[in-house]
């Protein structure tokens, strides 16, 4: 579970993540980040301006979620009753993302993982393993490490869940844009049915070079092109 000083920090839009989100605010989360010299009074007008507990509505939607209660969370998602929204969502993740990826970037070139590994949810354990070089002795000793490190696990579970749950709402929002189109009500139920499926079956991480990235991290747009090619509300070409 994330810390109530962590989750304070994710009220604090991070500009240009997507066209869903709201107007970013005149100081992002990279600002306060590099400009040590006014931290603490950054983070202090941050607490003071939320009128919100963020960190209860975060530990309820993470609660809900270890609970299995996703729909309720994406009702009080909606009506703003927890003071929590995707964006709050969005920066979350984008934050908390970064310490975990660090780690788990040098660890792998540490043990000479130059090609792409894939951490799995298998049993309420993240599994390693690799298409490219399933044998190389860097993936065990991977694997021992995220063994013995319940709260890396841990962080990883929040991290998994809370995508899906984000990706899950972006979803509803896209829904919205069906509607507007006067889409089927069956149409849209069933691309709300379809990409909730697909969302929470992914549960994977891929590591990489590049860094680490959720699997389910951006697929609710790509499925929303999709069903919007489907239903004929743009051409193929475009």
């Amino acid at each position: 579970m994330f810390s109530q000083a962590d989750l304070l920090v994710f009220t604090v839009p991070i500009q240009g993540i997507n066209a869903m989100q709201i107007q970013p605010s005149k100081t992002s989360l990279f600002d306060y980040l590099n400009n040590t010299s006014d931290a603490d009074a950054a983070l202090q007008s941050v607490v003071d301006a939320q009128k919100n507990n963020i960190y209860a509505g975060l530990a309820e939607v993470e609660n809900n979620l270890a609970t299995g209660n996703v729909d309720d969370a994406l009702e009080r998602l909606k009506s703003g009753e927890n003071g929590i929204n995707l964006q709050t969502l969005d920066n979350m993740l984008s934050f908390n993302m970064r310490g975990v990826t660090e780690d788990l970037t040098d660890l792998a070139k540490d043990l000479g993982l130059t090609f792409d590994v894939k951490l799995a949810q298998e049993d309420g354990a993240w599994v390693v393993s690799s298409e490219h070089d399933p044998e190389h002795k860097g993936l065990a000793q991977l694997q021992q490490y995220l063994d013995r490190n319940p709260k890396l696990q841990s962080k990883l579970d929040d991290l998994n869940a809370l995508s899906e749950f984000y990706e899950l709402g972006q979803s509803q929002e896209y829904a919205k844009e069906l509607q507007a189109a006067d889409v089927h009500e069956d149409d849209v139920v069933t691309y709300l049915t379809q990409s909730r499926e697909y969302l929470f079956s992914l549960d994977s991480f891929y590591l990489s070079d590049a860094g680490l990235s959720i699997a389910s991290r951006g697929e609710s747009e790509g499925l929303f092109e999709q069903v919007k090619t489907t239903l004929g509300l743009v051409s193929e070409e475009d």
